[in-house]
């Protein structure tokens, strides 16, 4: 009678945190499903005049509302989790126009079109940043038709100055600088287009094969004292535009040593590009990883089931030789330090070096 009474209990108890459960999870998909939506000031730039360029219209050719921004999720009562999107509180390409289009026509006149334009945020490993990624063609008028003349490439980081933002307060404030500094880029841009264009580091770009985005895949074997292995990543790059860049890859790597064999794997590892010149670049990349061991001496070491798994902290100096801006093979040579964990274990540290190979489609 006790047990039955037991089991009733647990029975109820469990039915509780079952309903409940369910209830949240549909709460949730329900804010899913009807995100919050958040207007934003968007702070043009009143003070730089444009005097050196005549644009006469800028029209938006994204598959988007005209008004977006960018997406963000929150977190309500700590559990339910919501989906944000901003808005400028006018279409976007009218925002942008303020004090650019040109009351007065004169010759040449100019157009531009927006291709893509969003505020993102990339949570890294190691660091997370919030930038504006836009793509904004430049037409020049002649006769009655529209003439190329090349493509504004934007990935904008924002740099908080001061107290932590709230993703409003951040989107206008990246917003005004962006504006402002787009300005005195239509001020200076290179109007003449010369063979060596796509290597000098500008946002303006007027070589029609540059990209607005490519496709890395490469990899690479390492190899030290007792130990040795092989990677493979996969990544995407934007235009360079200036020499300093930061990527993030999807990273899987095979790694042999004394004790075991491990397979790894990395979802955000981070590329930092230091250029050099328009073929070298210093890249600097840092790994967090998670792997499973197949371990060679599992009765002598008293293996545990929870020790099938391994962490790894890994980071990767190397020389690349790499052409800006530029579709093809690229290799890189190196260092790479490397420190294995695995649980009730000594962390192990290994050192060695690094060859690479990959193509840029």
């Amino acid at each position: 009678m006790i047990f039955n009474q037991h089991i009733r209990k647990c029975k109820l108890k469990f039915s509780v945190i079952l309903f409940i459960f369910i209830l949240i999870c549909q709460i949730s998909e329900g804010q899913r499903l009807l995100p919050d939506t958040i207007d934003i000031n968007f702070r043009a730039d009143t003070f730089i005049q444009l005097n050196t360029i005549n644009i006469t219209e800028i029209t938006d050719k994204r598959n988007e509302n005209p008004r977006f921004i960018r997406y963000g999720t929150k977190n309500k009562l700590l559990l339910i989790p919501v989906d944000q999107e901003f808005y400028t509180k006018e279409p976007l390409a009218d925002e942008i126009a303020r004090n650019i289009v040109a009351d007065r026509f004169s010759s040449p006149e100019f157009s531009l079109a927006i291709n893509k334009f969003e505020v993102e945020k990339q949570k890294g490993r190691i660091s997370s940043t919030t930038f504006l990624s836009a793509d904004l063609i430049l037409y020049e008028r002649k006769k009655d038709s529209m003439i190329y003349r090349g493509t504004f490439f934007y990935d904008y980081p924002y740099r908080r100055e001061g107290k932590k933002e709230t993703m409003k307060e951040e989107s206008e404030s990246l917003l005004g600088k962006w504006h402002r500094d787009f300005k005195i880029d239509l001020m200076t841009m290179n109007a003449k287009s010369t063979d060596d264009e796509k290597n000098t580091y500008t946002n303006f770009i007027s070589d029609t094969a540059i990209q607005s985005l490519y496709l890395n895949v490469g990899g690479g074997l390492f190899t030290g004292l007792n130990w040795w292995g092989f990677q493979a990543e996969v990544f995407f790059t934007r235009p360079e535009t200036r020499r300093n860049n930061h990527y993030w890859a999807g990273i899987i790597r095979y790694n042999n040593n004394e004790d075991y064999e491990s397979l790894a794997i990395g979802r955000k590892s981070e590329h930092y590009y230091f250029r050099r010149s328009n073929k070298l670049l210093f890249d600097i990349d840092l790994n967090i990883l998670i792997g499973f061991c197949k371990w060679k001496k599992v009765d002598e070491e008293n293996i545990k089931l929870y020790q099938v798994v391994d962490f790894e902290l890994s980071s990767i100096q190397c020389v690349q030789y790499n052409p800006v801006n530029s579709k093809g093979i690229f290799f890189k040579a190196g260092f790479m330090e490397n420190i294995l964990y695995v649980i009730d274990k000594k962390p192990k540290f290994q050192l060695g070096t690094y060859l690479g190979v990959g193509l840029k489609l």
